[in-house]
This record gives C-alpha cells, structure tokens and sequence, in this order.
C-alpha cells in the first residue's frame, strides 16, 4: 500500500511492551502480550496481531481486563486443571495455564487444561508451538463472543472458535494446524470495516439472513461456519468444551471486546497436552515423524503448485523474513498507535507519516 511504512520489530517491541507497563501491565506479562502480538503478525495473521493492540490497552483502561491477574491453577484430578484466569490477559493467563500443565504432563504423560475467566489470547499458534518445542503434541480449543450461527440459523450464538494442533518435528517448523471454524476469523472482517473495503462472498449473512460483502452489515450479521453443518459442528463442540466445561462464558455471554459491554469477556480455552514419545521412545517418533513429512512433501504436486507445504509452514517461513525486514503498517494503524503514544505520553516520531 502506498501509506504504509516500515517498523523494526524491536522498535515495536519496545513501544508496545511500555504501553502496557504504563497502563499497569507488570513487566514480565507485559512482555508475554507484545510478543503475541508481533507474532501473529509476523506470520502474517493480521486479524490478530497489531489491530488487537489499541483494544487490548482500552479494556485494561476501561477497568475490562485486569492487568495484574491473581492467576488461579488447581489440580481438579490427577492430569487436569483447573484455571481461574482472575480476568486476566488471555495471552498471559494461557502461558501460566501452559508451563503449569507441562509439569503435569511431564510426571504422567498427559495433561488437561480447562480454562475460565480469560480473555482474548491471540493465536492458538503460539501455544501450540511452544508445547511442540518442549515435545509436546497438543490440541487447542477456544471460545468468543457469538459470531457464528447454528446450522439453520440466522442468530449468532457460537464464536468463530478456533480449533489448533501442534505435532513437534527434530527439524523445524513444527506441523500446527490452526484455524477458526468460521470462513475467515472475526477479525479479518473487523480490518475490512475500518478500511471501508468489501469483504469476499461466502463469507457472512446480514441481519437479515442474506449473503453479504459489506463489512459492517456482516458483523451486525453473522459470519458463516466452515463447510455447513461440519463447521457449524466443530464450533459447538469448540464452545462446549471450552466455555461449557470449564466454567467460563458461553454462547452470548461471552463478551466482545469491541462492543460497548461493560461486561468481562470470560472468555474459556481448553487444551490437551500429551508427551511426544508416550507411545514410542523418542527417536523412533522423531524418525516416523520425518518420514511422514517427506511422504507428504514428496508426493505428486497439483497443477500451479511449486512445492507441498505443512500447515503452518508459510507463517514460519514468513516470521523469519519479517523479522528481518520490519513490519509494514498502514497509515489507519499508525494512527491508532500514534493516538495511544499520545494519551500515555510516548513518542509519536516512530508513526509519522
């Protein structure tokens, strides 16, 4: 785009982790939030990266989020968790919730974490790599605020609810799968409405139950579950397993963070952890692991396609590359930074035009 500029990552680091500081986030979780951030953005998953910033700091000022959670984690049985996220940041709630299930799954080769009263916590992504760096495979569900209808319906009642996997290779990148059980995730529709521009067909319904490309009807509307009723399937068992089960929120009362509720999110995330080599010893999983990649990638390739990628393999490869060249931002996005500089006394230079 012609109004786009150029950020370092680490400039962006620096500014967004004391934008956080500065509204009560302690270091250490302030830290943990910009660097979800960032790699949901680096790896080119926009919807929920840099745009969630200037709300993530709204709900923490508004008294929404609590920036300084007391973070409750109980052994419900033996190998699950209990987690009372204290309306804390999801992102810093799910890294505690995470590291306190690997010593679990690490005595007893398993673990179940079930997670309430949390908020939105960037990419399941970033969970799900970090348990495959520790040797963990891993399944990750989680809920949001009603976007999705039942199949038959036109009302909204489940989120977008994103459904992960993380399986750990000896060689990198790890194989995640990680994707929303809506067409396209909310917050790609949230970026098209505040750039005024359209959004693709099949996408969404209006109020009404129509289809619609316009942005703004389609999030009074709903957005449309992935192939039909499978879609609209794997959403409810989403919002069952994390919102019903755990004791968080569910269905429509689950907040959204960019409505005018004044109401926490609690939001619900569960997550399965399971040691790599429980089944096999070590070497011969790392050995099938691989050879199952090479199958896969040595196969006949489609017409128009120059190489088999895993999923999750373009956002690795795309992280490596940002991280070097810096982040472009639009011109919208460097003013809603520039607006935070602004009411938290920061430096505004790094957004100008």
């Amino acid at each position: 785009m012609g109004d786009s500029k150029v950020i370092r990552v680490n400039d962006l680091e620096i500014f967004m982790r004391e934008a956080f500081v500065l509204s009560g986030v302690p270091e250490p979780d302030a830290e943990i939030v910009t660097d979800n951030l960032l790699k949901a953005e680096m790896k080119g998953i926009s919807s929920h990266g840099l745009s969630r910033f200037p709300v993530y700091l709204q709900r923490i000022q508004k008294g929404l989020v609590n920036p300084q959670p007391q973070i409750s984690i109980k052994k419900a049985l033996p190998g699950v968790l209990a987690v009372d996220g204290d309306n804390g940041l999801g992102s810093v709630v799910m890294l505690q919730a995470l590291q306190e299930g690997f010593g679990v799954a690490d005595e007893i080769g398993v673990c179940v974490l079930g997670v309430k009263h949390s908020n939105h916590f960037g990419i399941s992504t970033y969970y799900c790599e970090k348990a495959a760096e520790e040797g963990y495979v891993s399944i990750l569900l989680s809920n949001g605020p009603p976007a999705t209808p039942p199949f038959g319906g036109k009302e909204p009642y489940f989120g977008t609810n994103p459904i992960a996997f993380g399986m750990p290779r000896k060689s990198r990148p790890h194989i995640i799968v990680d994707m929303a059980t809506s067409v396209a995730a909310r917050g790609k529709i949230i970026r098209a409405s505040q750039k005024g521009e359209e959004i693709p067909e099949g996408w969404a319904l209006d109020q009404e139950g129509y289809p619609t490309t316009d942005a703004k009807a389609a999030l009074a509307g709903v957005l449309l579950p992935i192939a039909g009723p499978k879609g609209a399937a794997l959403s409810l068992m989403a919002e069952h397993f994390s919102g019903v089960l755990t004791g968080a929120g569910y269905g429509k009362g689950v907040a959204w963070q960019y409505s005018a509720s004044e109401e926490p999110a609690n939001v619900g995330h569960f997550m399965v952890l399971i040691k790599a080599d429980s089944f096999l010893g070590e070497s011969e999983y790392e050995e099938r692991t691989e050879t199952f990649v090479s199958e896969i990638k040595n196969l006949s390739r489609a017409p128009g396609f120059e190489a088999i990628k895993l999923p999750g393999e373009r956002e690795w490869e795309r992280e490596q590359a940002i991280f070097t060249q810096g982040i472009a931002m639009d011109l919208d996005l460097r003013e809603q930074f520039a607006s935070v500089a602004v009411k938290l006394n920061l430096k505004t230079e790094l957004f100008a035009v």
